[in-house]
């Protein structure tokens, strides 16, 4: 079979046009609302990888209500297009890291659903909240701007511009399918502060405290054998580990100045594989040995524990830093004052969602399927020199809407993938129509 490829702008598919580039990257250089400059970066992150190309997603109507609440529907275009987005990341994010994405979508993700039906959900929860926040937005006085609604046309129609109809059929999606995604993410983005405004930001140094140790660690695990089984250290081994570690707290002991001496090298001068490290924990920590906090908290700043801990497979020589640790205990009350306000933020849209009537198409939903023979790569598009003089500038600016920052999406065959996956983007760096 022939191969084809299909290489995505922004978030569609350009075929044999010589349309430049939809660029969101245009967006984000003009001086306007600093939340829609927000949403067009994250689209410019995101959507740019969403194609939806041949195979199932050919047969969804757009047109078509996705979801229902009161007034507000949602259509598959608009949900079609976020599922493709979410796919397109996903795999490149499995490609970056060196995993196969062969099959992906048929994996078991837990609850007897697939990976793929997994990430057809996660996408109606996100519309669903996302319409909920835009109609409870008037409580919050928060509304999208009209210069915000103009630059969100703008980037739509400049999507739908830089498509062929083949394209757009394919995607089943339309230049309000597109706005409305764009509105919906100016929503979210704006809704957070206001819905959490009131949330309680003192935290008191004893709820957020944080303690910070340095301590050595001398390993007694079981030893790993090639064949897969293990062995316990012998009494004597173990012993020779403790001889170890008293080694590093006779020389901390005996150290000018046992508070600030550098543990870590003197681990070292007793064997080259120890080291030491600082950690910072509090009551609720669950990483730490349980004997070696229970040693640690017994101690003031500066003071050495004057014994080997033995804890769960290891010996232990600690120190304590810090019985309160100011950084620690400050990103301590951050962490908390984020945690509260995101329970407030839970809880609204818990209650919100239990008070709506909200309506899903799945039977149209089921067609938006996730498949091997859709493969998609995210790539960074090629830089192109242009000429920066005032002159040659609005001609420049008729070639071009893209820049550096702009990336493009490949769609490889079925056959194709199963060539070489993961690799497509390398192979194919520049810019081929469909043939």
């Amino acid at each position: 079979m022939e191969k084809k490829q299909k290489i995505v702008r922004c978030f569609g598919v350009v075929l044999n046009s010589e349309i430049p580039d939809c660029s969101f990257a245009d967006l984000e250089e003009e001086n306007m609302n600093g939340t829609v400059k927000k949403i067009a970066g994250l689209l410019l992150a995101g959507v740019m990888g969403t194609a939806s190309l041949t195979g199932c997603s050919g047969t969804i109507d757009g047109t078509k209500p996705l979801i229902t609440c009161g007034e507000d529907t949602v259509t598959v275009g608009t949900g079609n297009l976020m599922l493709r987005m979410n796919q397109a990341t996903m795999l490149s994010y499995y490609s970056m890291m060196g995993g196969s994405t062969t099959g992906i979508w048929d994996q078991d993700a837990g609850n007897d659903k697939t990976y793929g039906e997994t990430t057809r959900d996660d996408v109606i929860s996100n519309l669903e909240t996302m319409v909920l926040l835009k109609q409870h937005a008037g409580d919050y006085d928060v509304e999208v701007t009209d210069e915000e609604k103009t630059k969100i046309e703008e980037a739509a129609k400049a999507f739908m511009e830089a498509n062929t109809e083949e394209t757009i059929n394919t995607l089943s999606v339309s230049q309000s399918d597109v706005e409305d995604l764009l509105t919906l993410y100016t929503y979210q983005s704006k809704m957070y502060e206001p819905m959490t405004a009131d949330v309680d930001t003192n935290v008191e140094d004893e709820e957020a405290a944080q303690s910070k140790i340095t301590y050595c660690r001398v390993d007694t695990s079981d030893t790993q054998n090639e064949d897969g089984t293990t062995t316990a250290l012998t009494d004597e081994e173990k012993q020779a580990k403790k001889d170890q570690a008293q080694a590093v707290l006779d020389k901390l002991q005996a150290s000018e100045d046992p508070a600030s001496a550098d543990m870590d090298a003197l681990a070292k001068e007793v064997n080259e594989d120890l080291s030491a490290v600082d950690n910072t924990f509090d009551d609720e920590d669950t990483l730490l040995d349980d004997k070696l906090k229970e040693a640690a908290k017994t101690l003031q700043d500066g003071q050495v524990y004057d014994q080997v801990v033995e804890g769960e497979n290891a010996y232990f020589v600690v120190r304590m830093d810090s019985v309160l640790d100011r950084e620690a205990t400050d990103q301590e009350k951050e962490n908390i004052v984020s945690e509260r306000k995101q329970e407030a933020y839970d809880k609204l849209l818990e209650q919100w969602t239990e008070d709506a009537d909200i309506t899903v198409n799945e039977k149209e939903w089921k067609k938006a399927t996730l498949t091997d023979t859709e493969q998609y790569t995210i790539k960074q598009a090629e830089t192109e020199e242009t000429d920066t003089t005032e002159d040659s500038a609005a001609e420049d600016a008729a070639d071009t809407t893209g820049d550096s920052s702009t990336e493009t999406v490949e769609d490889t065959s079925q056959e194709e993938a199963a060539e070489d996956t993961g690799d497509t983007s390398q192979d194919n760096a520049e810019d081929t129509s469909a043939e």
